[in-house]
């Protein structure tokens, strides 16, 4: 299990998530980020989240590398590429669902991945969400309507896990 840590995003965190805005491969699977990167964009997403939910930034050993998030009922996620491949975002989306069923009373919990993110479906997948829906939905970064997988995880379904995945 990696050594994760979690925290709210702040203006020192810019850097360090435009890097992370600037990798194609992230950005291409992201619902809401533009592309080219677009600084004042990043810079909106570094400062504690005002809605209802969460947005934390991910840190391995200390060093930030990506974010989670449940704001209102979703669950969204970004890592860097470098820290991909090695359970770490399972690992932050078990901690942020046990989180967000322990500070609301929502029923279930969204996510949603592109159709050539194979990837991100597993991860949903391994934490019990289940798919509800497929529809075509603009992707901003890359500027054409794409298939998106819609999942769902109930809450009864989240406690009814007997060992979630770490």
């Amino acid at each position: 299990m990696a050594n994760l840590t979690y925290r709210d995003l702040g203006p020192d965190d810019f850097t360090v998530m435009h890097a992370i805005a600037t990798e194609r491969s992230v950005v291409r699977q992201l619902g809401g980020w533009p592309w080219p990167p677009n600084p004042e964009f990043t810079k909106s997403r570094c400062k504690h989240f005002g809605g209802k939910g969460f947005v934390w930034g991910i840190c391995l050993d200390g060093a930030l590398v990506g974010s989670v998030a449940v704001t209102g009922r979703e669950l969204g996620y970004m890592l860097h590429p470098s820290a991909s491949g090695r359970g770490i975002m399972t690992q932050a989306a078990v901690h942020a669902i046990n989180h967000a069923i322990a500070t609301t009373d929502h029923a279930y919990f969204d996510a949603s991945y592109w159709h050539d993110n194979p990837a991100s479906g597993h991860v949903l997948a391994k934490l019990g969400f289940r798919h509800w829906q497929t529809r075509y939905e603009p992707s901003k970064a890359r500027r054409i309507p794409l298939l998106c997988h819609y999942t769902r995880l109930q809450r009864a379904d989240w406690h009814g896990l007997s060992n979630p995945p770490q």
